[in-house]
Parts: C-alpha cells; sequence; structure tokens
C-alpha cells in the first residue's frame, strides 16, 4: 500500500486518535476523582478506533471467530 493512499492515512489518524484516548483515559483514572461514565465513553471511543483500524488492514477478524472451509475429499 502506497504512504500516500487514503487509506494509510486515514490509519494513522485513526492510530493518533487511539493512542489520545488511552492518554486520557489514563489521566482520567489518576485523577482524585475519576469520572467513570467518562472513562467507559472514552474507552468505547478507542475500542472503536482499534476495530477501525483491524478493519482497514483487513484483520478485522480473529482467526478463532472466522468459520472453518469444509475439509476437500
Amino acid at each position: 500500500m502506497d504512504a500516500t493512499a487514503p487509506g494509510s492515512l486515514l490509519m494513522g489518524r485513526l492510530a493518533e486518535r487511539q493512542a489520545d484516548l488511552e492518554r486520557l483515559i489514563a489521566a482520567e483514572r489518576a485523577s482524585t476523582a475519576p469520572d467513570e461514565m467518562l472513562i467507559r465513553r472514552l474507552t468505547r471511543e478507542r475500542i472503536l478506533a482499534r476495530d477501525r483500524i483491524a478493519a482497514l488492514s483487513g484483520t478485522g477478524m480473529p482467526a478463532w471467530a472466522k468459520p472453518e472451509l469444509p475439509a476437500a475429499e
């Protein structure tokens, strides 16, 4: 895939967003009175970014979840 391809740019932006969300989650957890609702929302958003990266890279479904092909006879 070309480094300037739109998919790679999107994946880069998603990776940056995922890292930003991880930092925000860590900062909120470290606060004296963490907001659990905010942490859950940020975590869901981080997981969504991770899943979109996986889908774009073609690894959206783990091997264990893929249906098995019938054996050739």
